[in-house]
């Protein structure tokens, strides 16, 4: 039995409160027991799909210089900061931590052989490029040191049918490699990077910084404040941040122009960052008018407006941005990479998108064997914020989602074939 989770972004705090308490985790395991034990399985293995530690969201990269941050020069002292943000979000999950420890796992599940796997996703890259870290996300997941799968790139077993992987290699902004998809490729450092640190988790620090400097707000204000734009992170696709921004700034227009003073501030020091100049001068393609460098320029556009432009024609730019980005490129990609793939594997299975999907792909009978080609979305356990139908605003709820793989065995079917199984469950509750 394989149990796939993704995309739980647990973090050190600085830029939000946003972990996920250990009692959820608690509860999946207890699911995951229930489950195990119906299929009297015989191993269980949880794959980890990417982006469990968020190295990037995080106000700690602000106190060094830009040379030592990711997109910088490898430094030894960026090494040494990635290494203390990952021991801060331990102390943050301390209990959670301790629920996947090897004595925990193997006390729970009994008899079965019960082990922890680990994929990296792109805002835990650094855990798998830097040998500190890995060490260190061994001890947290409870991983097997001597287990070859843990660190790969991707997790594949024909048993189950299954390859896996977290899915940032169909994502433009969020990797710069080939598309042979090589260790090397996945190295690049992304331009989503600096505007996962850059932009997104500096907005809200400069602000509160700008805010408190002009006496305006009490305590309880100025943390209201905080929280609000601190969930900024929590808003998909990343395009639909730009209307979640302009919704902030009507529901405090007390300091609409502190607001539009910080955007403009972050924006101009994203724009003179030496990687984001060398990244749009490799990527801005003048027989390409809508390139990836295109749809980042449409983003930036948007924020060097915000102070001129009225709140109508602001949200006509954002419906023209989010068209740029298109469609979802994980489910396209899944459909191209199972013709590489051992004609065994039915099911590709990702995360990265932070939306659970389970979608057809195609059908083959041919030789009078049935051969399923299903793409599986992880999801995330973190709140997602939906924008209202009418336009109106946002809402926001938790989601928790894993997928499940069953061999014939465990599950038996009249196709004698592996099985999925995809759980999730939803909580509207505000904190």
């Amino acid at each position: 039995m394989l149990v796939f989770i993704s995309d739980l972004h647990f973090v050190d705090e600085t830029a939000g409160k946003h972990n996920i308490p250990a009692s959820a985790f608690e509860n999946f395991l207890a699911n995951i027991k229930v489950h195990a034990d119906k299929a009297k399985a015989k191993e269980l293995k949880i794959i980890f799909l990417g982006d469990i530690f968020d190295i990037l969201r995080t106000e700690e990269w602000f106190k060094e210089e830009e040379v030592d941050r990711p997109w910088g020069n490898n430094t030894a002292k960026m090494q040494e900061s990635a290494r203390a943000i990952l021991n801060e979000i331990e102390e943050k999950n301390r209990d959670t931590f301790k629920l996947f420890e090897p004595a925990a796992i193997g006390k729970r599940f009994g008899n079965i052989e019960a082990e922890t796997v680990y994929i990296p996703g792109n805002h835990d890259r650094l855990c798998w490029l830097i040998d500190g870290p890995k060490g260190k996300v061994i001890e947290l997941l409870g991983l097997k040191d001597s287990n070859p799968e843990n660190f790969k790139l991707h997790f594949s077993n024909t048993d189950y049918g299954v390859y896996a992987l977290h899915g940032h290699c169909f994502d433009k902004f969020n990797y710069e490699g080939g598309p042979n998809h090589t260790d090397k490729d996945y190295k690049l450092v992304p331009i989503g990077d600096p505007i996962t640190t850059e932009l997104i988790a500096k907005l809200p620090y400069k602000l509160m910084k700008n805010a408190e400097a002009s006496g305006n707000l009490n305590p309880t204000e100025r943390e209201n404040l905080k929280r609000n734009f601190q969930e900024i992170e929590n808003v998909r696709p990343f395009s639909a941040t730009l209307k979640w921004l302009l919704y902030q700034v009507e529901a405090n227009r007390g300091l609409k122009e502190i607001i539009e003073d910080t955007v403009d501030e972050v924006v101009k020091e994203f724009q003179e960052l030496t990687f984001v100049k060398k990244w749009r001068d490799r990527h801005d393609r003048w027989y390409n008018p809508f390139d990836t460098a295109d749809k980042i320029q449409g983003v930036l556009y948007f924020f060097e407006k915000f102070k001129v432009f009225s709140t109508g024609r602001l949200l006509d730019i954002t419906d023209k941005i989010t068209a740029l980005f298109g469609e979802n490129e994980l489910a396209k990609g899944a459909a191209n990479l199972f013709s590489k793939l051992d004609s065994r594997v039915q099911y590709i299975v990702m995360g990265h998108t932070h939306d659970p999907l389970k979608k057809a792909l195609a059908l083959n009978r041919e030789g009078g064997r049935i051969l399923e080609h299903v793409y599986l979305n992880t999801g995330t356990w973190r709140k997602r914020y939906h924008e209202c139908r009418d336009g109106s605003d946002f809402i926001g709820w938790k989601d928790m989602t894993y997928v499940m793989l069953y061999t014939p065995e465990e599950k038996p079917n009249r196709h004698g074939l592996p099985v999925f199984e995809s759980w999730s469950g939803s909580l509207k509750r505000e904190e």
